[in-house]
Order: structure tokens, then sequence, then C-alpha cells
């Protein structure tokens, strides 16, 4: 983010927070309970999941030659790799001899994927390189049976995969790209992952996602934890292409009224939150970031991986102190973002009960309003 726009937002937040009223710039809207638990919808979601890029990874996940992370993205196994040219590479995580997985594991190194089942062979670009008894497949033709490759870009210290193999994309678009590099200069150079939670939670992704951009349920829903240090329904966002930065005003930044402008630092008084359509949130606190990318299974359960990231560590990794620092905020955050999901999971085994036709956000909810319009002029496009 460049200074300007920090200058900009926080302008802003200190207005707000002077006000004591909510941020509304939006009417009131009524969301029907039927996009959260219809099986059609979902299905077009995930359709629509399978034609974007994704965030897939940080690109210190696969800092070397060989290097290499699974992961699936809207249904579709991946697996991304940095070649030994350097590139670095996504393909289809399926063998195109039987089908089997090629590669089990989430992370490794190697210099050739092999698969389980009968050992056909595959280089770190894909290439098919080796098959046992060659002779029984007369009519194979190594080119027509590599791995199938996917639209990989590596931009500002992210990798980003679309899991359609039909669709070549080779640029961000430029509210992505914006966002990429407000990210990038966000993370720092060489963002590492500290600590990891992989969970799978019983609610429609949608709800995940409502949960995190408007602040209204703060000081109710976090009491115990975030909900003392946050304003009561002080925030603000910006709609950017399908994806919003929101900013999330801790109460402190009131003091900013009386601080020369120069000395404005907007991370240590709010947290930005940049929900990167279709599958990623940012969450940037003061000294690290959590990144956490969602799954849709169906239409009423998610996996989340929550990965707490910190800056540059040294040659010889994190120090024992940094480490620890970034365990106890990463278990601190797990704590925090499990009331949101348990509130997700609830809501969505209340949707039986016919208690709700719609939902309703509130004019100072405009991000959610915004959010969701933008995604259903997605799935109508």
């Amino acid at each position: 983010m460049n200074r300007d726009k920090e200058l900009e937002l926080t302008r802003l937040s200190v207005e707000i927070a002077q006000s004591r009223k909510p941020y509304m710039d939006h009417e009131e809207a009524l969301i029907p309970v039927a996009n959260y638990r219809d099986p059609a919808r979902f299905e077009r979601e995930r359709a629509l999941f399978a034609r974007s890029l994704h965030v897939a990874a940080l690109s210190t996940q696969v800092a070397q030659p060989g290097d290499f992370i699974t992961v699936r993205l809207a249904g579709t196994p991946v697996l991304v790799v940095r070649g030994d040219d350097g590139q670095v590479r996504a393909f289809i995580n399926v063998c195109r001899h039987r089908g089997a997985t090629v590669e089990l594991r989430d992370r490794g190194h190697c210099k050739a994927f092999v698969c389980p089942y009968h050992a056909w062979t595959y280089r770190t670009d894909g290439v098919l390189n080796h098959v046992r008894h060659r002779s029984g497949f007369p009519t194979l033709v190594d080119e027509q049976a590599s791995l199938v490759t996917l639209s990989c870009l590596e931009r500002h210290s992210l990798i980003w995969v679309c899991p359609d193999p039909e669709r070549t994309i080779d640029a961000l678009d430029e509210p992505t790209q914006q966002i990429a590099e407000e990210l990038g200069g966000l993370l720092g150079p060489q963002p590492t992952i500290a600590a990891t939670q992989d969970k799978q939670w019983q609610a429609n992704w949608k709800l995940i996602v409502d949960g995190g951009i408007e602040s209204y349920h703060f000081r109710i829903a976090h009491r115990n934890t975030i909900g003392k240090a946050f304003g009561d329904t002080d925030s603000h966002y910006e709609l950017i292409g399908d994806h919003v930065r929101s900013v999330l005003l801790r109460r402190s930044i009131v003091e900013l009224a009386d601080t020369p402008e120069e000395q404005w630092n907007l991370r240590e008084h709010a947290q930005l939150l940049y929900t990167v359509a279709p599958n990623a949130v940012f969450l940037v606190q003061r000294t690290h970031v959590e990144m956490i990318l969602s799954e849709p299974l169906a239409v009423d359960r998610t996996r989340i991986r929550l990965h707490t990231v910190g800056r540059a560590p040294g040659p010889e990794g994190y120090s024992d102190k940094a480490r620890e620092f970034l365990q106890g905020n990463h278990d601190f955050t797990v704590k925090t973002l499990t009331e949101d999901f348990e509130l997700a999971e609830q809501i969505q085994a209340g949707m039986d009960s016919g208690a709700n036709t719609h939902y309703r956000f509130g004019r100072f909810e405009g991000a959610l309003t915004q959010w969701h319009r933008r995604l259903d002029q997605r799935l109508a496009d």
C-alpha cells in the first residue's frame, strides 16, 4: 500500500472514530436464506470458483527448485512446484495412466514425481519421464500423457492458480493486480508461514465471509477476546473489483487526531482485512499477517486453512523468541476466529427451522451488501 492511500484511509478512520457514529454508506438489504442452502446455487458458485484464479500459496512455500505443495482448489487436486528453471508451475495432481493421485504429501522436495500406483514418473515441469514396461503402451506419446497444466502466476510473493485446465490466464486483472501489490507490500520480503490450522466447519462458505467484513458483532461475539480493543461498529471498506478492503478500527485510532500525519501508522491502530475473491482472506495485523484460505466442500461445509505469516526469518529460521511470539498470536487468532466460525455453524443449523426467509444487512453493513451483490452479478454473467 502506498503512503498516499494509507493516509487517505487513516483520515477517514479518524473521522469515523471522532464522529462516534457507524459509517453508513448503503441502504438496508435483504439477502435470501436460500442463497446459503440451495444445492443448485452452490454448484453454480463452485463452477465460478473453478474458472477463477485462486491464491494457492506463498512464494516461499516453494522457494527452491524441486520444492512443492499440494492443495485442493474448487475440488481439483493441485500440485504446485518450482521447476529446475526457477519457474513455478501448477498441475492437476492426477496420473495420466489410471488417474491415481501422483503426490500424496502436503509439501516436500523432490527431483521427480512418481505415481504410487504403477510408478509412472513425471519431471518437475510436468513432462512424463519414465514408464515401466514401456513396450506395453505402443501408442503412448509422452507429450500427450504429461501432467495437465493449470494457469499459474507468481506475483508479489503470492502464487495464483486457476483450477480449470480449459482456461488460460496469463495476467491478473487490474483490480486483482492492485490488491496483489498492496498485499505484497504489507507481507514484506520473504513472508514465511510460522503456524497453521486446517479444519472443516459445518457452514456455507459465504457465512465465513460474512463474519469477516462487518464489525457490528465485535463487541458482542468477541467480548472475551478482541471486543474491547475495537470501537463499536467502527469500520469502513472499499470494493475493488471482486475484492473488498476493510479497515477495522481499534479504539486507539482517535489518538492520531493530535498526531502529525507523517507519524501515522495505520497498522498500529487498525486491522486491514482483504477479502480476495474467490477463496482468500488476509488479516493484516501490527507485526504479521493471517492468510485464511477457504475451500467450499458442500453447501453446508467449508474447509479453512489458517496460516500465520511472519516476515522473513533469519538464515537459521525464526529465533525461539520470534517463534514463540508468532505461535502465541496464531493461537489467539484461532481462538478469535473460532468464535466467528462457531456462530456460522449455528446460523447454518438454524436455516432449516424456517424462522427466516431473508437475512437483513444494516446501513453500516454495506460491505456485506456490496459483496453479495457483486457475487450475484458474477453468477448471472
